[in-house]
């Protein structure tokens, strides 16, 4: 599973699933303020998105690289920012005669992505349900907060209507962070029935 972002968040997620996965990591590479609480962890942090014409094709073109080198890879997980990326490297298998392979995908408070093809001709536009349709027809699952707030659930809600409905799992957390045993158990419950479905395609 290729992941971004968010590893010290998913790391006892990637322990309960135990060792028949095995995760490999992206690190970002745009300069960014880190979370509240995160200067603890490291002097230094990046993202992936810079909004940047130029930065961002140049990410277009990294990952196609990186899972292309890399790969195959059985599905994508990212966090956040991280999840937009997984998004986007999704748009890109999917029209792009599977390049990587990908299975499935877990994607955890992230939101729809930006279009890899229109960047690259120029334009930064995120996908967008109601003009793009369903785009990812591979089983997926999407995670976030019950009590984020309305605009966020919104982009949330927005990645998830690109998914196939018919092979996409939804679960929402009551208790933000890794600490809720109930979360854990309903995150986990959500992930392994995609993998299964994935895995059974």
């Amino acid at each position: 599973m290729l992941t971004w972002k968010g590893d010290e968040r998913t790391a006892r997620i990637r322990e309960a699933l135990g060792r028949d996965h095995e995760f490999v990591f992206v690190n970002g590479t745009v300069p960014t303020d880190p979370d509240v609480g995160a200067e603890a962890i490291a002097d230094e942090f990046f993202g992936y998105l810079a909004h940047n014409l130029e930065q961002d094709q140049y990410l277009c073109d990294n990952m196609v690289e990186f899972v292309e080198s890399h790969g195959p890879f059985d599905g994508l997980m990212g966090f956040s920012e991280g999840g937009t990326v997984a998004a986007m490297m999704l748009l890109q298998d999917a029209r792009h005669c599977s390049f990587g392979g990908l299975k499935c995908a877990v994607f955890f408070s992230a939101c729809q992505p930006f279009d890899p093809d229109l960047v690259r001709s120029g334009t930064i536009r995120q996908a967008d349900p109601d003009k793009d349709g369903v785009l990812f027809a591979i089983p997926t699952v999407h995670i976030w907060s019950r009590t984020a707030g309305v605009e966020e659930i919104k982009v949330h809600e927005s990645l998830s209507q690109l998914c196939d409905e018919k092979v996409r799992e939804v679960f929402l957390h009551d208790v933000p962070g890794s600490k809720s045993e109930k979360g854990l158990a309903g995150t986990l419950r959500a992930i392994e029935h995609v993998v299964a479905n994935a895995m059974d395609e």
